[in-house]
């Protein structure tokens, strides 16, 4: 099922644009103390799928996915807090 970024007082594309950097990089570029999150368009809604593994990161960015995406970096420290990633140690 994945891990997914739900903040509680503001939007995704909010929170994202407040703790992340827009990344096009591959998962060997994502910096230690971080993690790419995928915002993707569905359509009538959005959701924030946290890469937090390779495989992961491979099929939130898959090329043949033609929904709309953008690639975040954000500090795990920060995913902690809207996600369910609380076990999560790297």
């Amino acid at each position: 099922m994945g891990y997914y970024v739900n903040p509680k007082n503001e939007t995704k594309e909010q929170f994202l644009n407040k703790h992340g950097i827009r990344f096009s990089g591959t998962w060997k570029d994502v910096p230690e103390d971080s993690l790419p999150v995928i915002l993707i368009d569905n359509g009538i809604f959005t959701a924030a799928g946290i890469a937090y593994q390779e495989s992961e990161f491979k099929v939130f960015t898959d090329p043949f996915d033609s929904r709309p995406k953008e690639v975040f970096i954000v500090p795990i420290e920060k995913l902690k807090e809207v996600s369910d990633l609380s076990f999560y140690v790297k």
